[in-house]
């Protein structure tokens, strides 16, 4: 079984240091005062005034940086030396200013007197603190799933398995969570979620499924479907909710709240309801692997004998290697006639369910997550690096996206991209057992970008 490593992440300082005149004062007090301070997304800018009486002379001049969230531990955070800069410098910017909620500058001299009979002891003078405050959104682990509302483009549905688990709607317009729904034990949601019908139906692996509305997270109902095992994959359509319990495909009636429990085994690992009585199948563990199309409807699964109308095949030999379908990694194109899975990229032609090609092999990068926009681009988050790859239709890269952190979850909206990222590194590869995608990570965040 593969795990991820964690690296440390690495601030890179930009600085620039601009000249400029501090005031002498022969008879005055000596003083450090921020006159102006200039935050933004991208850079800070800070200025201040140095008076100095003529019997001072200044042997540093410094400027320092601070920058914490809510729920950092570390009380005792120590502040960033960011230059040491002439002591006639009266402006500082930070073009690398960190994404955190709160981020503090000052400015620090060391300094001698003239004359003095203290053997010529260095003193310190430190100016006022300035602090730039932003509401950031904010998780304690990588969420196990975004995806973008059926209805709202700016929408998207968060599936943060902390703690006792939640959902969370995030509008990208606002640039907050605007609600959530909060359930009993987060390690349960290992499924997928699906929206169906302007629904979004959560699974946990008790089988337990609650259907919520996708516009208000109001619940509007609770199904308990038997489960002997697991409840490792399932469906939605009409009346009906298959699952797979284990390597058994059951399912549920809605409106008579009953389980069919089957007799017929099955290994799949996901599946997703393509139209009435019609549904994908994702099989990604050694054994049974790959994809197939099933139709189940209550002509010939009525009964625990619960066997499909049909079954359509890949169309040719070509396959995705073993370990490299992958369910947790998953994103369809517009059309939906495509889709994309595994860390190495695979993209699926869905009418002859063949791969059209990795984008491992193009780039030899292994990537987190995908998302298409309207015209079939594809954003692909790069492992351990802070970039985002953008392919055109034809699979050309035509862009590499930097970041401040690293990339995860990319979100195409109206407006351009936005992506929740980490502030460390993650590696992830792949599905084995179903349990992988477990990053205990904190502060994870929504960084933003412009339209690209």
């Amino acid at each position: 079984m593969a795990y991820f490593k964690k690296i440390s992440l690495l601030l890179l300082f930009s600085i620039i240091a601009l000249s400029g005149c501090s005031s002498d004062d022969s008879g005055g007090n000596l003083s450090l005062v921020i006159t102006d301070f200039q935050p933004s997304y991208n850079q800070v800018v800070v200025k201040w005034e140095l008076v100095r009486p003529s019997a001072i002379i200044i042997q540093d001049l410094q400027i320092y940086r601070k920058d914490k969230n809510p729920d950092d531990t570390d009380t005792f955070l120590q502040p960033v030396l960011l230059a040491n800069l002439p002591s006639n410098a009266t402006t500082y910017t930070d073009l690398n200013v960190p994404y955190k909620s709160e981020v503090s500058y000052f400015v620090r001299i060391r300094y001698k007197k003239v004359n003095d009979d203290t053997n010529g002891i260095d003193y310190t003078l430190e100016s006022d603190v300035r602090t730039f405050s932003r509401n950031l959104v904010l998780f304690n682990q990588v969420p196990l799933q975004v995806q973008q509302d059926i209805l709202d483009a700016n929408a998207f549905h968060i599936l943060d398995k902390s703690g006792m688990g939640a959902l969370k709607k995030y509008s990208a317009s606002l640039k907050e969570i605007t609600t959530s729904k909060t359930f009993t034990e987060g390690s349960l949601l290992n499924n997928r979620f699906h929206i169906y019908n302007n629904e979004v139906y959560v699974a946990d692996t008790h089988g337990k499924i609650a259907r919520i509305s996708a516009t208000d997270y109001h619940l509007n109902a609770t199904y308990n479907t038997t489960i002997s095992d697991n409840l490792n994959a399932f469906a939605v359509d009409g009346d009906r909710i298959y699952y797979q319990d284990e390597n058994i495909l059951n399912y549920y009636t809605i409106s008579s709240g009953v389980s069919t429990v089957g007799h017929l085994v099955s290994q799949m690992d996901y599946a997703e309801t393509l139209s009435t009585n019609r549904f994908l199948f994702m099989y990604a563990q050694q054994g049974s692997y790959g994809f197939n199309i099933k139709g189940y409807s209550t002509l010939n699964c009525n009964s625990p004998d619960c066997f499909a109308d049909y079954t359509i095949y890949p169309t040719g030999p070509a396959t995705v290697p073993v370990y490299r379908t992958d369910p947790y990694i998953f994103a369809w194109n517009p059309a939906k006639d495509k889709f994309i899975t595994s860390y190495e990229g695979w993209v699926i032609n869905l009418s002859t369910l063949q791969p059209e090609l990795k984008l491992n092999a193009i780039t030899g990068k292994h990537y987190f997550q995908f998302a298409y926009d309207t015209g079939g681009n594809i954003y692909a988050t790069v492992q351990g690096e802070k970039t985002i790859h953008k392919f055109n239709s034809n699979y050309q890269l035509i862009d590499s996206i930097s970041t401040k952190l690293y990339p995860i979850f990319p979100m195409v909206t109206t407006s351009g991209l936005q992506v929740i990222g980490s502030y460390e590194a993650i590696d992830y590869w792949g599905f084995w057992y179903g349990y992988e995608f477990n990053f205990n990570e904190k502060n994870v965040l929504l960084r933003f970008f412009s339209k690209h």
